[in-house]
């Protein structure tokens, strides 16, 4: 029997939030994003004047509040979170890194489900560098969105680099997105990750642009279309920033 008054879940300052997802395969689906603490890589290479920290959701990080399941439930009821994911949003579980709290994320959405008497549809954002448990997949039905990090990213390959867990996500039909910040990341994409033994299905691919704001997107987007369209992969948006010029959280 789970103690929700004592199991807990590091998450970030936002904590959760009802939008609409802004990249990739389920780009402008209605989404509940359930934003995690704590990573396992630091994306510096990305490091701007926007974004000194270099990742995209450093407060994810960097802030660490550490809340109880009941607690987490008490915020989803507050901001009818609940009601949006019965009415069919997507459980959009990210970070941060959430595989880092795997062990616990189990718990949580056991008990989530007997809490409340329904199963979300649930989407994991992770970087693919750990492998997650095969009861997301046979119990829970998730699905997973992977954003491999590349060479710009900064981190050492041993880190940011995983076959064996690159080929678990291939092979349950993970999608795979890619920020495109230079031409070098399209050589770097087909030679790792495509024409490789990783062999990610080209129609599981997105390529998106390295931006920060609408400005940037504008700008940046219609080369990496062009790549897209090259390779025969998907091209996403990052409709978020397109909608409401959302800048980076820093």
């Amino acid at each position: 029997m789970v103690d929700c008054d004592k199991e807990t879940l590091l998450v970030s300052d936002d904590k959760a939030f009802y939008t609409l997802e802004g990249e990739g395969e389920y780009v402008g689906m209605p989404s509940v994003f359930f934003r995690l603490s704590m990573c396992n890589l630091t994306c510096k290479g990305f490091a701007s004047e926007d974004s000194p920290h270099g990742c995209d959701s450093f407060i994810s990080w960097s802030v660490k509040n550490k809340m109880t399941f009941n607690e987490i439930f008490e915020y989803f009821e507050e901001n009818k979170l609940i009601d949006k994911l019965k009415n069919g949003a997507i459980f959009k579980i990210t970070g941060g890194e959430p595989m880092v709290q795997q062990k616990q994320l189990l718990k949580f959405i056991d008990t989530l489900i007997n809490k409340y008497d329904f199963h979300p549809v649930i989407d994991f954002e992770t970087n693919a560098t750990i492998k997650p448990d095969e009861k997301w997949v046979k119990d829970f039905l998730a699905t997973f969105t992977t954003s491999p990090k590349l060479t710009t990213n900064g981190d050492p390959e041993e880190k940011t680099y995983k076959p064996d867990v690159l080929r678990w996500h291939r092979d349950i039909g993970s999608g795979f997105k890619f920020v495109i910040a230079q031409a070098e990341d399209i050589d770097e994409i087909w030679r790792k990750y495509i024409d490789s033994t990783i062999n990610i299905p080209k129609h599981r691919v997105w390529f998106m642009p390295c931006c920060g704001s609408r400005e940037e997107h504008i700008k940046k987007a219609p080369a990496v279309a062009e790549y897209a369209k090259a390779m025969n992969v998907n091209f996403s948006p990052r409709l978020h920033l397109l909608l409401w010029d959302l800048a980076l959280k820093v």
